[in-house]
């Protein structure tokens, strides 16, 4: 690769055409980006947005002032790259977290609807049989309780025949 071409090499799948001002006697390039990129210009290079479509945005990179060479112009369309691209992996790596956690939430709202069916098919029967045993018990401690005690009839008219 010759040095130019390689200088370009990072920008090659943005950069359109590289022009030069001639009354000013700079370069400027022009560059095509995704349409949610973002691209500020500073006080030393102006962003110029001069043509938006549906699949992307078409920008004019030029220099403020004559000490800004071509290599600083593409410098700068790598700084916009590499700044859109963290952008768009820290996007990437939140929709993978707010996936992971739906999947979590999913699986616990699972868990939750099981041990919900699961309750209303045996706590009536359960409970119905605690109370079956409860009925029960308390009519066996009736049984034990039993039929009064009989007196002894001699013993009571031992007791009336003394009093006399």
């Amino acid at each position: 690769m010759k040095p130019i071409e390689s200088a370009l090499e990072p920008i090659t799948g943005y950069l359109i055409s590289i022009s030069r001002d001639t009354q000013k006697g700079w370069y400027f390039l022009t560059v095509g980006i995704p349409k949610g990129w973002v691209v500020s210009e500073n006080n030393e290079i102006v962003c110029k947005i001069f043509e938006e479509t549906g699949e992307g945005k078409l920008i004019e990179i030029a220099p403020r002032n004559e000490n800004i060479a071509v290599d600083d112009l593409v410098d700068f369309v790598m700084v916009i790259i590499e700044t859109n691209e963290k952008i768009a992996q820290k996007e990437q790596e939140f929709t993978n977290e707010m996936q992971e956690m739906k999947r979590m939430l999913e699986e616990k709202a699972k868990r939750f609807y099981e041990e919900l069916d699961e309750l209303k098919d045996n706590s009536f029967k359960k409970n119905s049989d605690e109370f079956v045993k409860t009925l029960q018990s308390q009519k066996d401690e009736k049984r034990r309780v039993g039929r009064p005690k009989k007196e002894d009839s001699t013993t009571e008219e031992t007791t009336t025949h003394t009093t006399e």
